[in-house]
């Protein structure tokens, strides 16, 4: 008979304690999320992923057929893109396009569907982190893993933006859930999660292969090999995965001329043992700051937790390592927030963690009553730490950061023609996006072309705009000082939005300069 007594209850209560905990994460993804295509990696990833909710392969712009500038295809590409090495008026993505693949489904319940993603992303990745420590430690345990990285900084930080680093954390979290199971079916789960995985985000095949050398290891285990276990077990583990590898390879020939081509460049100039001490520094200082080391714990985790689970933990901390060792001898960036690159190893270590401490505390000679009130209060500090600094680090502010792009969008689609197209840059995701209009990307032309660009433009029946932020004008003025009569910006914008963007019109320069007004439209959000 099923236990019905109180240990059964206070279970029951700790696993939908869990649920809440990860709904609540999925609540903030939506309420405090963006909603917008702000900077060159959520461009990215919406603009591909209106791509492939329309069935075509990539952003296409027919202007850059014509357009008479010099090198007119990188002019057209949209913030996080580059021009097309295949397609002479198509622009490929500099992301990886897996996670686009996830979101297209999305975007065909309309244009905002694709910000939904993430926030269900974050929940499930909290839900995957309560069952992995629930198996390996306890409920208790699993309740207090998923509080501890619900209230991780840099996940509070991405679950409000529509980019692939906490789809790519729930992945690999899956993958790891999958492996304390014992079904038979298990290589092939494991097979399909691993695919995925890597398809979101190709620079992590380091983990599937070790992943599935741990399957292999398993599949040995106990003495006598059984070369016919083994053989079952690989074969369903390389079918599974196929297919995303199929399709990761099928897009990169598409998009770049070549399965081994992404949108980043070469590896020789992304990754370099040179980065090691830079990057150890910055991620280790980080990590201290933001989480108190927690997650460093979690390297203890296969030699206190139960035998029976060991393989398993001891695949967490390996795929964890794998991950941070790509990035360690990735490009260094100074920002706090590029820790995100190493949420997919953040997550099972932090699990981990939690299941060692959960071990020592079991330890401690205390009744049982004062080692969970000592369990409960770490758990409680931790995570109010978690959340405070997350706040400090304006992961609940980034709706209010970047809604200037929204809004842009918003105001090219409502209030300006269907015929117009922009000469901008951080917008021009947003405008596309949003609105569905091209734009010309003013640091890709020629400082001698703006004039006769928009002049051209013009007389194609299009109608141009100059957008840009308050901190690009002096840029743009200085571009194209001396070399064009619009690159002064000397007559007043249309729109003002949330006194960041301005929109001007060409057209007005004339209409100002003979004495007549043009008056400003300011759009500020309550």
């Amino acid at each position: 008979m099923p236990a019905t007594g109180p240990p059964a209850r206070a279970s029951r209560l700790a696993s939908w304690a869990a649920v809440a905990v990860a709904l609540a994460v999925g609540a903030v993804g939506l309420v405090r999320g963006t909603w917008a295509v702000g900077g060159s990696d959520s461009s990215c990833y919406a603009l591909m992923a209106d791509a492939f909710a329309t069935v075509t392969l990539q952003p296409h712009s027919p202007l850059a057929r014509d357009a008479p500038w010099p090198d007119a295809a990188r002019t057209f590409a949209p913030a996080g893109f580059i021009p097309s090495p295949v397609v002479v008026d198509g622009a490929s993505p500099i992301c990886a396009p897996g996670f686009s693949l996830l979101l297209a489904p999305f975007r065909s319940i309309g244009v905002d569907g694709i910000f939904l993603v993430t926030p269900i992303a974050g929940a499930l990745a909290v839900c995957l982190a309560w069952f992995f420590t629930r198996r390996l430690a306890g409920t208790g345990a699993g309740l207090a893993a998923a509080v501890l990285v619900a209230t991780i900084p840099v996940f509070l930080f991405q679950v409000v933006q529509p980019m692939n680093d906490v789809a790519s954390a729930a992945l690999w979290m899956a993958v790891l859930a999958a492996a304390l199971t014992s079904d038979p079916t298990r290589p092939w789960l494991l097979g399909f999660l691993t695919g995925l995985a890597v398809l979101v985000r190709p620079n992590l095949a380091p983990a599937a292969v070790v992943v599935t050398a741990w399957l292999t290891m398993m599949s040995t285990r106990g003495g006598g090999v059984s070369s016919g276990l083994l053989r079952r077990n690989l074969t369903g583990f390389v079918i599974a995965a196929l297919p995303a590898a199929v399709m990761l390879a099928v897009l990169d020939t598409a998009l770049y001329g070549s399965p081994l081509a992404t949108g980043y460049g070469r590896a020789a100039d992304l990754f370099a043992f040179a980065n090691l001490m830079p990057n150890a520094t910055r991620y280790l200082r980080t990590l201290l700051e933001t989480e108190l080391g927690l997650p460093i714990l979690g390297l203890i985790a296969p030699i206190v937790v139960p035998r029976e689970h060991r393989p398993a933990a001891w695949l967490a901390v390996a795929v964890s390592l794998s991950i941070a060792g790509v990035y360690l001898l990735y490009r260094p960036y100074a920002e706090w927030w590029y820790l995100r690159f190493l949420l997919p190893a953040l997550l099972p270590l932090t699990a981990l963690a939690v299941a060692a401490i959960a071990r020592g505390v079991s330890l401690l000679p205390f009744g049982r009553a004062r080692r969970t009130a000592i369990a409960s209060a770490m758990v409680v500090g931790l995570g109010w730490f978690g959340v405070h600094t997350a706040r400090e680090r304006q992961a609940f502010d980034l709706h209010r950061l970047e809604r200037r792009f929204r809004l842009a969008g918003d105001v090219a689609r409502d209030r300006l023609p269907p015929n117009a197209v922009f000469v901008s840059i951080w917008e021009s995701g947003s405008l596309r996006h949003q609105a569905g209009r091209p734009s010309v990307l003013w640091d890709s032309l020629a400082p001698d072309w703006l004039d006769r660009a928009t002049e051209w433009l013009t007389a194609r029946g299009l109608d141009p705009f100059i957008v840009v932020e308050q901190w690009e004008e002096p840029i743009f003025r200085e571009r194209f000082e001396g070399k064009s009569s619009l690159g002064a910006l000397d007559w007043p914008p249309r729109f003002e939005i949330d006194r960041q963007v301005r929109i001007y019109n060409p057209g007005d320069r004339a209409v100002y300069r003979n004495g007549q007004s043009v008056p400003t439209e300011h759009i500020i959000p309550r």
